[in-house]
């Protein structure tokens, strides 16, 4: 079982979140960095969690550059796989600062298809931009896909192994990302079942609500956990990580 651990970084210059410089923005990241490792991750995926409202899919020249100078800036343990997602949906500066900075994937929330009353309003995927984009990189980038991503709702009459079986045979996602509907919120497993069918082995991911009373129920299903909420001081996600928090719930599958 792989598990990363998730960097939420405080609002970055170029959002109307932001009140932190961009030094401490990075010396409470390197903070996680160090925690995560030291609690045993096999990689972390770094993400602009304070930039909220978010921006649909095109954040801003400032934002970029801040978000790269961040991750060059961390001290980050050759041994962690290193992911970046830029929320809410831009899969063009994932893959920017992921080759940038050598990281070694991107999260892309909504990568084909369409995800319906998200806060940033209806939501296209760009599978076709992306691997145009994608094609033309000096690295290659893994891309990690959501399937009815949190905080949003698939269109009526839409299936979850359908969209599972398009992000992997049509839109180029390496790996997929199951959720709950919203930040820490568990998983439906009746979806997980069903996605596990369609994924092939090493590509399943789960992305939201793992924590230490349910962790051992994917050990047989999952492939790949990626962890943030539970692993925070006192289980919130404003908090920093918790070493021995997360310790205890890596210790649990390890």
């Amino acid at each position: 079982m792989i598990i990363y651990g998730v960097v939420h970084l405080k609002a970055l210059p170029g959002s109307p979140s932001n009140s932190t410089e961009l030094d401490e923005i990075t010396k409470l990241a390197q903070k996680d960095v160090d925690n995560l490792y030291t609690a045993g991750v096999d990689g972390i995926v770094i993400e602009n969690f304070g930039d909220v409202p978010f921006v649909k899919n095109n954040i801003s020249k400032r934002t970029l550059a801040s978000f790269t100078s961040v991750v060059q800036n961390l001290e980050i343990n050759s041994d962690l796989k290193v992911g970046i997602n830029v929320l809410r949906n831009d899969g063009i500066a994932a893959l920017s600062i992921a080759e940038a900075t050598n990281s070694d994937f991107v999260r892309i929330n909504v990568l084909n298809n369409v995800m319906m009353f998200t806060d940033q309003g209806i939501i296209e995927g760009q599978a076709n931009e992306i691997a145009e984009f994608k094609k033309n990189l000096n690295n290659n980038i893994e891309i990690y896909a959501d399937v009815f991503v949190k905080h949003a709702v698939p269109p009526e009459g839409s299936k979850i192994e359908n969209h599972a079986e398009e992000l992997i045979k049509r839109a180029g996602a390496d790996v997929v990302i199951v959720t709950g509907d919203g930040t820490g919120h568990e998983i439906n497993m009746d979806d997980l079942s069903k996605v596990r069918e369609i994924v092939p082995d090493g590509k399943l991911a789960i992305g939201s609500g793992v924590d230490k009373a349910n962790i051992n129920q994917y050990r047989d299903i999952a492939d790949i956990l990626i962890i943030g909420t539970s692993f925070k001081k006192d289980g919130n996600v404003e908090n920093p990580v918790d070493i021995d928090t997360a310790k205890e719930v890596i210790d649990q599958l390890k």
